[in-house]
Parts: structure tokens; C-alpha cells; sequence
């Protein structure tokens, strides 16, 4: 059996360069701004930068051993040992994602930069530092944006395509019940006639339909008339 060829690291530079330049922003910046107000606020104090805005945004340094938003307090150990496990395997599958999806690379980016902005702070003072307030929102970080920002560039092509997949496997369900009981009517005819125009998606679903074959015969039968009744027509005009 050959060996599996290996590619090189260097092959790999362009992929890591693109993810630890977004993620690395990201932890700059997300520390910076708390170590800011680690260092100028107590726990629990509010510091509102424009007065007349404090009842709808502020900055309060906040202690939150939970994970993003505050939820799940206490389970700092757990939230430490699962972002230890996503940044690793972030690193090891990101080269895997095409080059041309740059949506997704910035999306993992921006997660394994919030994901690493978080686990710095339990690594070093236990908790997580949150001091961005919003109205009732829960209070968050630069980290907590960053993880949010990038799920939700992760969902956006997907959400459109799951919602076309479930109504089209709730119109087919809906179809083979309707065949199996036939209790699905035929099309309402046209004014003056007595015949429906088109069977439409019906006629794709149901094409096995006792109803929809003789409809299709009577279509026929009408079609063959008409042409007939044309055709008489234009000899008795000649």
C-alpha cells in the first residue's frame, strides 16, 4: 500500500495567516477593552460615557464564570476544557475549508477569536470579564460579539436552504397522504368550460391518480375537437 503523502506545512500558511489575523484582532482588541475596565471600574461599579445615553447603553464590569451572556453560572471549569477543545479543532480541520468560502473562514475566525478571548480570562483570573450593557440584554464582551457575529455568518446560507428542504418534505407528505385517501379534488374547471386549464403541481405529485388520468383523456379528447373544428373551419373559408 502507499504511504499517504503528506503535504507540506509551508502549503498551510495562507490558511493560518487568514484565521490567526481575524482571531488575533479579535483577542487584542477583546483584552484590551478589559483590561480597561479591570482597571478603572470595581465589580459591580457603572461607568456611563454619555450621560444622556446611560439608561440605554453603559459599561459595567461584570464577573461572569458562565459562558457568553452570563448563562450557565458556575461551570467555568466546563466552559474552559470545551473552548480548549473547539480552538483545537479549529486549528486542525480550518485548512480543510475551501479557499474560495471566505464567508465561513471569517465566520471560524471570528469564533476561535471570541472562543480564545473568553479562555485567556478563565485561564488567568478564574472568570470571565463582561462590561458591555445594553438596555435589559444580558451583559457581554468583545469575545461574546465576536462568537455571536461569527454563528450567525454560519447560519445565514444554511437557514434558507433548510427552510426550502422542510416545506418541500412537508408538501410531498402532505401530497402522498392526499393520493393514498384520495381526498384530493380535482382542479376547479374554467369559466364557460368544463374543463380545468393545468393540473400544475398536483399533476406532478399525484400523476398516479385514477382522477388525473382521465383528466388527461378528456384534455386530450378537447385538444383533438378543437384542432378538428379549426381545421373545418379554414376549408369552408377556402
Amino acid at each position: 500500500m502507499t504511504p499517504a503523502v503528506r503535504q507540506p506545512i509551508k502549503d498551510y500558511f495562507p490558511d493560518y495567516a487568514f484565521l490567526l489575523s481575524i482571531a488575533g484582532a479579535i483577542i487584542l482588541f477583546d483584552q484590551l477593552t478589559k483590561n480597561f475596565v479591570r482597571a478603572r471600574l470595581e465589580i459591580g461599579e457603572i461607568w456611563a460615557p454619555i450621560a444622556e445615553l446611560g439608561r440605554y447603553a453603559r459599561i459595567v464590569h461584570w464577573k461572569n464564570t458562565g459562558a457568553a451572556f452570563g448563562l450557565f453560572q458556575g461551570g467555568s471549569l466546563l466552559f474552559t476544557l470545551l473552548a480548549i477543545v473547539v480552538t483545537i479543532g479549529i486549528l486542525n480541520f480550518y485548512p480543510i475549508i475551501p479557499r474560495s468560502d471566505r464567508f465561513l473562514r471569517t465566520a471560524i475566525a471570528l469564533q476561535l477569536g471570541g472562543a480564545v478571548g473568553n479562555l485567556v480570562d478563565r485561564l488567568t483570573i478564574g472568570h470571565v470579564t463582561d462590561f458591555v450593557s445594553v438596555l435589559n440584554f444580558p451583559v457581554f464582551n468583545v469575545a461574546d460579539a465576536s462568537i455571536s457575529i461569527g454563528l450567525v455568518l454560519i447560519l445565514i446560507p444554511i437557514l434558507p436552504q433548510l427552510g426550502v428542504e422542510i416545506a418541500g418534505s412537508q408538501l410531498l407528505k402532505s401530497a402522498r397522504e392526499a393520493n393514498a385517501a384520495r381526498r384530493l379534488k380535482p382542479p376547479e374547471p374554467e369559466p364557460g368550460t368544463d374543463e380545468p386549464a393545468t393540473l400544475g403541481l398536483a399533476e406532478v405529485l399525484l400523476a398516479g391518480t385514477d382522477w388525473v388520468r382521465a383528466f388527461r383523456t378528456r384534455q386530450e379528447v378537447r385538444r383533438l375537437r378543437l384542432a378538428r373544428a379549426r381545421r373545418n373551419r379554414g376549408m369552408s373559408r377556402a
